[in-house]
């Protein structure tokens, strides 16, 4: 499944975002994609749907995502797996974990394990998926121009 929503700005220009959903609900996914067709936007988002862990990374290999928004309760992968799976062979991808998951211990190893946010199903609106989704991009922004050297 694939959502394609821009919203006009009166005073910035849209600029396109991929975003990969890796969620095999399908309740929640309809809950998290009309996130992205809420309220007020800075992107163009185009949100791709896939239900488990090997689709997601078989879409990652044939094209460009800029943010994955990632289950922890996949049917092929639980708790971290996928996490681990996607940042080995995609860094510069940020990955933001929106599950029902939500003990600190399992948010603290995710973190570490280089997720750049961690939301809890059904308590995180539309404003606070589409604010972390920003914070992720800009994060791995700043991160990717430290690792090169370059002044921001």
């Amino acid at each position: 499944m694939t959502l394609t929503h821009k919203k006009p700005m009166e005073y910035a220009e849209t600029v396109d975002v991929s975003v990969l959903l890796i969620e095999d609900s399908l309740d929640d996914g309809v809950a998290i994609t009309k996130a992205f067709i809420e309220g007020e936007m800075f992107y163009g988002f185009k949100v791709i749907r896939k239900y488990t862990l090997e689709g997601g990374l078989s879409y990652l290999r044939s094209a460009k995502v800029d943010v994955v928004l990632l289950d922890l309760g996949l049917p092929d992968a639980r708790e971290l797996k996928a996490v681990t799976a996607i940042h080995e062979l995609y860094p510069e991808i940020p990955i933001i974990v929106i599950s029902g998951y939500s003990n600190v211990e399992m948010v603290h190893k995710a973190l570490q394990s280089g997720v750049q946010e961690f939301l809890i199903k059904g308590e995180s609106s539309s404003a606070v998926i589409r604010q972390s989704l920003y914070q992720a991009l800009a994060r791995k922004k700043i991160e990717r121009a430290y690792q090169n050297g370059e002044k921001l």
